[in-house]
């Protein structure tokens, strides 16, 4: 600075205006250049600082996804152990034996696995998104889509199915006196066998299974295909 007001006194001293407003103007110029530096490496740190954090949220969703992975398997082989005894209870054969051979089929509309998909990751990536300007990635965009509406389709179908199980459970409360036995494992009551060998009770085994297999097992079946794209995707993201 102590130059640049030397070298301004000595234009001014010597009366040379053009030569000290071309110096003004060149220090102007100088300023502007320095402060689009300063800028530029700011909003490169702020973009390194942003990658950075990004990289951190795809990797908890990279978790979230190989525990959605692994939950959703296992509720497919539930679903696929009990298939089963769907076909053996709704096929036009089944007599009293058929339930002492498999007490399997006493339960089959009362009970199912429940699961939600992880949301830690998906909840750091959309707050992301949220918070950042920045362009149209696909593998987020991806990510987002597919968890959201997979999500959406579980908890539709669980709420689903959670109702059709209450439902069933309420219909024995109000009209079945034996269905104390029945939720302590005590089988021996006829009155029950002959519940379970009505039109009622097929009826409801039927809605039942359609719910199970004409909906959340294909969708789950989506889902674990859709995962594993995702995560093939997301593992090389990360490896780069």
């Amino acid at each position: 600075m102590s130059i640049f007001n030397n070298k301004r006194m000595a234009l001014l001293s010597k009366k040379g205006i053009f030569k000290y407003l071309t110096y003004g103007i060149g220090e102007i110029i100088l300023v502007v250049i320095g402060i689009l530096i300063a800028v530029s490496i700011n909003n490169k740190n702020q973009e390194r600082v942003a990658q950075k954090k990004l990289r951190s949220y795809l990797q908890v969703y990279q978790q979230d996804l190989v525990q959605d992975t692994l939950v959703v398997g296992q509720v497919l082989k539930y679903v696929d152990d009990r298939k089963k005894f769907f076909r053996i209870f709704l096929s036009d054969t089944v007599t009293a034996k058929t339930y002492d051979d498999n007490k399997e089929g006493y339960g089959l509309v009362l009970s199912y696995s429940p699961f939600k998909l992880q949301e830690k990751g998906i909840n750091l990536l959309e707050n992301y998104v949220n918070d950042n300007e920045t362009e149209q990635d696909t593998l987020i965009s991806r990510i987002l889509t597919n968890h959201r509406a997979f999500g959406n389709l579980i908890d539709e179908t669980n709420v689903r199915i959670g109702n059709d199980i209450d439902n069933n459970m309420m219909y024995l409360k109000e009209h079945e006196p034996w269905i104390a036995d029945l939720l302590i494992g005590n089988l021996s009551n006829p009155e029950m066998i002959t519940y379970f060998l009505s039109a009622n009770y097929k009826a409801r085994l039927a809605i039942h299974s359609t719910l199970i297999y004409g909906n959340l097992e294909p969708m789950l079946k989506g889902l674990q295909a859709a995962n594993k794209e995702t995560l093939g995707m997301l593992n090389e993201r990360l490896e780069e």
